[in-house]
């Protein structure tokens, strides 16, 4: 999938609160799901690297099993509603670290961490071959990647469809990672799990958020304006948008 502009940090900014609201009405579980995939070689004295922590989707749950986590994300506001959630749950155990993956200093991590785990952040490295074997080289125990496995609809595919005039496609799935890894000499575990996010806004801010979103893939032309303000309206009930989206994530671990 093409960009028209670079994502920065702004999407993650604004969208911080959302991933707060969603990943707290079933407690964690997605994250649960995910550390249920690799709860047998996790040691209560672990010290642990999340990239891409967000606003502490297995961050959080991982803090309870393990001696430190260090919760790495590029946006300020998924690393405040983070801290916020830490404190309100209780957990003292977390570091925050406000930078990228890529800004990390290689020398520094080298053989730090028992579990260096990165949930759906692949997506956005140019370079998946390299950054995977970063994670690799800044583990002393365990590697696990979490990367979406056939198609899913984050985005909305119909109004995908409206906007763009063409059929959704997200891209390559974990079959690229896994073979990455195997020309690595790298024989990974793989274990496909699904997911449901739900997404929720007042009409209004739902209008806006979509804007913003397909803002990074096309201009938005008063046209677009039309469809996603008629489409958004069409979907809401009391003037509430509302979408669940459905898909598979492939947990894909392996020992350093």
């Amino acid at each position: 999938m093409k960009y028209r502009k670079d994502i920065g940090t702004e999407m993650w900014d604004k969208s911080a609160e959302d991933y707060r609201d969603s990943i707290n009405k079933d407690a964690y579980g997605y994250g649960r799901k995910i550390i249920e995939v690799i709860e047998d070689i996790i040691k209560p004295d672990f010290e642990v690297l999340d990239i891409g922590a967000g606003p502490g989707t297995l961050a959080i749950p991982l803090a309870r099993l393990v001696a430190r986590v260090i919760a790495l994300d590029p946006s300020r506001e998924m690393l405040k509603v983070l801290e916020e959630s830490a404190v309100r749950e209780g957990i003292a155990n977390i570091d925050t670290q406000n930078k990228t993956w890529q800004e990390v200093n290689d020398a520094e991590v080298k053989e730090k961490f028992d579990l260096v785990i990165a949930s759906n952040v692949l997506w956005m490295f140019e370079d998946v071959g390299t950054q995977l074997m970063r994670i690799h080289n800044a583990s002393r125990g365990y590697c696990c990647v979490v990367f979406h496995a056939g198609l899913t609809d984050d985005l909305d595919s119909e109004l995908w469809f409206k906007i763009m005039r063409e059929e959704y496609n997200f891209g390559v799935d974990y079959i690229y990672i896994y073979n990455i890894l195997y020309n690595k000499g790298i024989y990974a575990n793989v274990n496909v799990i699904d997911y449901v996010y739900t997404f929720e806004k007042k009409l209004n801010e739902a209008i806006e958020y979509y804007e913003y979103l397909f803002d990074m893939y096309t201009e938005i032309t008063p046209r677009v304006k039309k469809i996603i303000r008629d489409y958004i309206s069409d979907n809401a009930v009391d003037d509430v948008y509302c979408k669940k989206s459905q898909g598979k994530n492939a947990v894909i671990w392996w020992k350093r």
